[in-house]
């Protein structure tokens, strides 16, 4: 049981509880005692030796108190009892003394020529205190125990089902849309209960969010490959108008176009794929795909008068899908290539990471904010792109547990870095 779950501080409330009754308990017996001793029987032995003075004043034979609580010694002129000395010694006044072994309260008291000894002896007292007290008492606090006890356990049982639904959320891999549905049906909870409604209502959810999820990757893969027919069917007509009226900078401008589109279909055919079936993770030499992308890129950087380099400072691997960092790289190469005007773009290879620094005209911080959301472009709007570059690397990098990190400032340029685990 987590020390921050439900459970736990509900166990630490009721051991609080219980401690704080004891605590009251025994403080209010304390209490209680030293009531009864400083008070009752102070002024019960004070009234008992005020009444013997009065009794002794009428009749100077009057006999000293003898009970089975309470001895009276005096010594005066005419009367000579037998006193122990540890008690001649001792002042007037109300006080515990040690006599024969014992520790019974003594009460002094003085008048004239005479000295009245009131020994009383609390122990049968206290014995009646204890039957008629503490046992009722003790009682009482069992029973406060016992309900306490079967109020925190049957609170134990009730949360018993909300704490197995939380554990099993919290073992739910979320990341993974494919296995994201959680197995509620071991979930203990009476019919029509709070937590009851909780988990038909998760599962509702979760059969739509499910449903939502096929739903959409149905409709990437079906919409990826509807597109790539037309698409190659204007590349052909592109190629056989190039032909016909020569290389013009319009015709360019559409072949750019198409191969952006072309690209941004098969990375959405391919994340459409990947969701599905997970591709195997192998050990990815960055600094290789750095390079290859830059010859592969090149075309298209030389129409946009763009020079591509890369610059390395470390030998870096990722473990991971060869086919998910590829799609990184392009996606932000081709938009660097596409934003930057003219000029450079840079790939720099450091250790776990990859910087994409180009030097156009960067972003402002409000377009600087919506650049991670799909259809947002960033820079100017009359660059070719569909808004989604950005967005499906954000997307795969979430997936790979990757962090992406954009900086950009008007006039001197876009760096995006992508930071490996």
């Amino acid at each position: 049981m987590k020390k921050t779950g439900v459970q736990h501080r509900l166990t630490r409330v009721y051991l609080v509880q219980l401690l704080l009754i004891s605590l009251a308990t025994v403080l209010g017996v304390w209490a209680t005692a030293n009531i009864i001793e400083q008070v009752l029987v102070k002024q019960a032995l004070i009234k008992e030796a005020d009444h013997y003075w009065s009794l002794l004043e009428d009749n100077p034979q009057q006999p000293r108190p003898n009970t089975r609580h309470l001895l009276g010694l005096l010594t005066s002129d005419a009367v000579r009892d037998e006193v122990p000395k540890v008690l001649q010694s001792l002042p007037d006044g109300y006080q515990r003394v040690d006599l024969a072994g014992e520790r019974p309260i003594v009460y002094i008291e003085s008048q004239q020529d005479a000295r009245l000894y009131l020994i009383f002896d609390e122990k049968r007292v206290s014995v009646l205190a204890f039957l008629f007290g503490i046992l009722p008492l003790t009682g009482v606090l069992l029973i406060i125990y016992i309900t306490s006890f079967l109020g925190w356990k049957k609170s134990r049982d009730l949360l018993s089902p909300l704490v197995q639904l939380a554990d099993r959320l919290r073992q739910t891999p979320v990341d993974d849309p494919s296995v994201a549905r959680p197995d509620l049906s071991r979930i203990d909870a009476d019919t029509d209960s709070e937590v009851a409604v909780l988990v038909a209502a998760l599962e509702a959810y979760a059969d739509r969010l499910v449903s939502f999820v096929e739903r959409e990757r149905q409709f990437t893969r079906d919409a990826s490959h509807e597109l790539r027919t037309p698409l190659a069917v204007f590349r052909a007509n592109l190629e056989l108008l190039a032909s016909q009226i020569g290389d013009r900078p319009l015709i360019g401008r559409m072949e750019d176009t198409v191969e952006d589109m072309e690209a941004t279909l098969e990375t959405l055919l391919m994340l459409a794929r990947t969701e599905q079936i997970q591709p195997e993770s192998e050990d990815v030499i960055v600094n290789d795909l750095a390079v290859n992308l830059i010859e592969r890129l090149h075309p298209l950087a030389e129409r946009k008068q763009i020079r591509l380099q890369v610059r390395q400072t470390a030998l870096l691997t990722v473990h991971s899908p060869e086919a998910a960092l590829t799609i990184v790289l392009t996606n932000l190469v081709r938009n660097a290539i596409n934003y930057s005007g003219s000029g450079e773009v840079t790939i720099v290879v450091v250790d776990k990471a990859v910087h994409v620094v180009d030097y156009g005209a960067g972003m402002e911080a409000e377009e600087l904010a919506r650049v991670l959301e799909p259809f947002e472009r960033g820079g100017s709007h009359e660059e070719g792109g569909h808004g989604l570059g950005l967005a499906i690397v954000q997307r795969l990098c979430e997936r790979y547990q990757w962090k992406l990190m954009v900086t950009s400032e008007p006039g001197r340029g876009t760096e995006v870095c992508v930071q490996f685990a």
